[in-house]
């Protein structure tokens, strides 16, 4: 028997530029494939201008995806609260999968400076 499961706490401060990755970009953190089981959002401070957020993985640092979290706004009376993730899940019955040279990438849609938050991704290491 072997314990195969983890747990990843991404710490997320919002950008002034919105390209692929700029709130947070990390490298598949085990070395193996890991299926993403569970992705929570959490609002530490929202950002000062209107910015919806998205996360996913993609196969480097500067390119977004949105299999994880689609276009979540960041901004207005948010504060305190945690967003479930999972749009792959909903969307398709399917859980992703972490592939061992792959990012986890967050970006704004716009500026998303002010928002500080943290992305907990629960994941299986296969």
């Amino acid at each position: 028997m072997a314990f195969k499961s983890g747990y990843l706490e991404i710490p997320l401060t919002g950008a002034l530029l919105f390209a692929g990755g700029e709130i947070a970009a990390v490298a598949n953190p085990e070395g193996a494939p890991l299926i993403i089981e569970d992705v929570k959002l959490i609002v530490d401070t929202p950002s000062t201008g209107a910015c919806n957020l998205s996360a996913g993985l993609a196969a480097d640092a500067v390119t977004s995806d949105t299999d994880l979290i689609n276009a979540l706004a960041i901004n207005g009376a948010i504060t305190g609260k945690a967003y479930h993730g999972m749009t792959a899940l909903a969307a398709k019955g399917e859980a992703q999968v972490w592939g061992l040279t792959q990012y986890l990438t967050v970006t704004g849609s716009a500026s998303s400076v002010g928002f500080v938050g943290r992305l907990m991704v629960k994941y299986t290491r296969t």
